[in-house]
């Protein structure tokens, strides 16, 4: 693949350590090839299925116990953070978007929207129910995203 072909990567992270297993690729692809780095994390303010209550829905705990504002500028400060912690170099844009509705749909939103070349995603490799459950936003974004993805697994 052409170096110019890849200009702009959006890294996806839920600021998880699982996560931060997919910065190294991201680094050394932008600094391969030279490209623009994107980091995106989102909060989920939609409503959501709880296990510890029963089968309850409920509002996502950050939109409840801080609001909204102050978690946006929370997220924004830590996704900072890595940015200056893992890719000082590169100097990445950092994005924080609110979910009202599902996090993987917010992000294939935000990159099918944007002028990326490549998205790169840990994926923290659910099985079973807790898939069922919580979902796969590594395997949602791969199928919707409109772009080349890249899927880290977090497993050892």
């Amino acid at each position: 693949m052409p170096s110019e072909s890849i200009q702009n990567i959006v890294l996806t992270t839920d600021l998880s350590e699982d996560s931060k297993k997919a910065y190294p690729y991201a680094l050394s692809l932008a600094t391969v090839y030279k490209a623009r780095l994107t980091i995106i994390s989102c909060i989920d303010t939609s409503l959501g299925y709880s296990p510890s209550s029963a089968g309850i829905l409920e509002g996502a705990p950050l939109y409840i116990n801080e609001g909204l504002a102050e978690a946006r500028e929370h997220v924004l400060t830590d996704v900072r953070q890595h940015a200056s912690d893992y890719f000082k170099d590169l100097a990445p844009q950092c994005e924080v978007r609110e979910a009202p509705y599902e996090v993987q749909n917010q992000l294939v939103e935000f990159i099918n929207d944007g002028q990326f070349d490549l998205v790169i995603v840990a994926s923290h490799g659910r099985t079973g129910v807790s898939r069922a459950l919580l979902g796969s936003v590594a395997e949602y974004v791969l199928r919707h995203a409109r772009i080349p993805a890249l899927i880290v697994p977090c497993r050892e």
